[in-house]
């Protein structure tokens, strides 16, 4: 068959008008789709003027096979490409909502959704879309349209190797190279090339690896349009130079330097950062290392602002509706079928708005939490200035505290504590990783009579008392530097003293009840509300 030439200009605006004298309202549309299509190829914004055109021009057509579903597909593709996910999958649930069932539009736009859980690690999920829709492109005459099914079979090929099912992926990369040769798709063809190199890495075959991967960079260099598929390409080749103990930086470097220019940052590129790092170290350059340094926090945080977004936005946008029409399918199933069935389905509606309340209570519950931390935090800096200005004109003798440790002399217990309160105002406790002998010579006392201070007096153990600390500490830098917000939770939680982002999420849940995510996000909707 024909390769079909794309067309030009002139014979858009020639069909434009043409349609336009028709007065069909789905001839216009498609005359507008294919002026769409066009600039979507070079990645142009007048892509999105003409994809709104069929969305305004269609918005009442009902029960139409492709409008206005097929704008926001448009648009959605757009988005995309450029990275920003967050609004393709916006556009992409829209379309899906009004595309009819078990046609090829409503499968595309259901794959597209698919590649989206893909760049978020939802590889399982993405997997079964793209096999539902490789099985659906080959049971109809959709398979002949080359780009089409070979994309598809390369998504798949892509899912199947993150799940670790290599066979299955060499299996469907091989048909795909194949397939892509006999219909002369070059684009396709270099994805498959990619995704060999990518599936012989895991396999640990380094060497086969390594010249597939070679000849993907060489394939991607000059495609202004698959920058993202050259990052992969150098993020992986530099893997696999280090597992061959060849050099590696200048891929690793390159990764950094595509980073930059784009800013579409998928988590999985941000692995570059602990190569160049260590790389670095070897190497003793503090400078270079810290610059690096710098670089993973900045695009660490924009990643993870929009992939956490983008997690909510499958699921209140994608799956929450999947759910919502398989809900309404059982209802429509079980109509003319018992009672119990009846009960049954009842049940679980009831179920499901027993989640949804849950869900919002729950956040009604944590925002008071948050409220209640806040206040806390204004009290304690009130509380601050006062016992400043008391210090300042009164010179008092501290008030003697309650000694409830019978087996120790008060004289010492309150000196301990005197010890601790002077500690606690320091902040060493999120520079250095105490153990209690140590704080206990810094402190120049005893390991024992410290450890059943802390135990009676701050009614915790010697670990908790250091997290409580670090907390606080936390909770009063975010409140008050706005720089510290902008950080990543990751970030915080090194900053104070964590030494991983999971143990300081659990001991800030543990003392204020909301995560520590919760309570930035919204701080920084207060902030923002009380600029406006």
């Amino acid at each position: 068959m024909p390769k079909k030439d794309s067309p030009n200009q002139a014979e858009l605006q020639m069909a434009l008008q043409k349609a336009k004298q028709t007065e069909n309202t789905s001839e216009i549309a498609n005359a507008y789709f294919e002026y769409s299509e066009f600039y979507l190829r070079d990645m142009d914004e007048l892509c999105i003027k003409y994809s709104d055109s069929i969305i305004f021009l269609t918005k009442d057509l009902k029960n139409n096979k492709r409008f206005p579903a097929d704008g926001y597909n448009q648009k959605g593709r757009y988005y995309y490409r450029l990275g920003k996910y967050k609004y393709a999958l916006n556009n992409f649930t829209t379309a899906l909502d009004r595309a009819p069932e078990n046609t090829l539009l409503h499968e595309t736009i259901n794959f597209n959704i698919g590649l989206i859980k893909n760049t978020i690690k939802r590889h399982d999920e993405s997997k079964k879309i793209f096999k539902q829709y490789v099985n659906f492109l080959e049971s109809t005459e959709h398979k002949e349209e080359a780009k089409r099914y070979n994309r598809a079979l390369f998504a798949l090929s892509h899912s199947y190797t993150y799940t670790g099912e290599f066979d299955s992926a060499s299996y469907y990369i091989n048909k795909g190279m194949k397939n892509s040769i006999a219909t002369n798709d070059q684009g396709s063809y270099n994805y498959f090339v990619l995704n060999a190199g990518i599936n012989s890495y895991f396999k640990k075959d380094y060497k086969v690896a390594r010249d597939s991967l070679i000849r993907a960079k060489d394939l991607f260099t000059n495609d202004e349009n698959q920058i993202l598929s050259l990052a992969f390409a150098h993020l992986f080749l530099g893997k696999t130079n280090k597992a061959l103990q060849k050099s590696s930086i200048k891929n690793f470097i390159k990764v950094d330097s595509i980073l930059e220019e784009t800013r579409d940052v998928m988590p999985e590129l941000l692995e570059t950062y602990k190569y160049i790092k260590e790389y670095y170290s070897e190497k003793g350059d503090l400078e270079k290392r810290l610059f690096y340094a710098d670089q993973l926090i900045k695009f660490d945080s924009i990643s993870e602002a929009n992939y956490e977004d983008l997690v909510k936005n499958i699921v209140t946008n994608y799956d929450n509706k999947i759910l919502e029409k398989e809900r309404d399918k059982i209802i429509k199933e079980i109509k003319e079928k018992d009672n119990v069935i009846i009960i049954v389905l009842l049940s679980l509606l009831l179920a499901f708005a027993g989640a949804i309340y849950y869900f919002f209570r729950k956040q009604v519950i944590h925002k008071k939490r948050f409220h209640k931390l806040l206040e806390e935090q204004q009290k304690k800096k009130e509380r601050v200035v006062q016992e400043t200005k008391k210090e300042q004109t009164v010179k008092e003798k501290p008030a003697p505290i309650e000694n409830t440790i019978k087996e120790l002399p008060e004289e010492l217990v309150n000196e301990i504590l005197a010890k601790l309160e002077k500690f606690e105002t320091t902040d060493k406790f999120v520079k250095k990783k105490y153990t209690l002998p140590q704080l206990a010579k810094e402190l120049n006392t005893n390991g024992t009579y410290l450890s059943k201070v802390i135990n009676e007096a701050k009614q915790v153990n010697f670990s908790n008392y250091l997290n409580q600390l670090r907390i606080e500490y936390a909770i009063e830098q975010i409140t008050h530097n706005s720089r510290f917000r902008e950080y990543t939770i990751k970030a915080i939680a090194e900053e104070c003293g964590f030494k991983t982002q999971q143990s300081f999420s659990a001991a800030f849940y543990k003392k204020t009840g909301i995560k520590p995510s919760f309570f930035i996000r919204q701080l920084k909707n207060k902030i923002k509300n009380s600029n406006t």
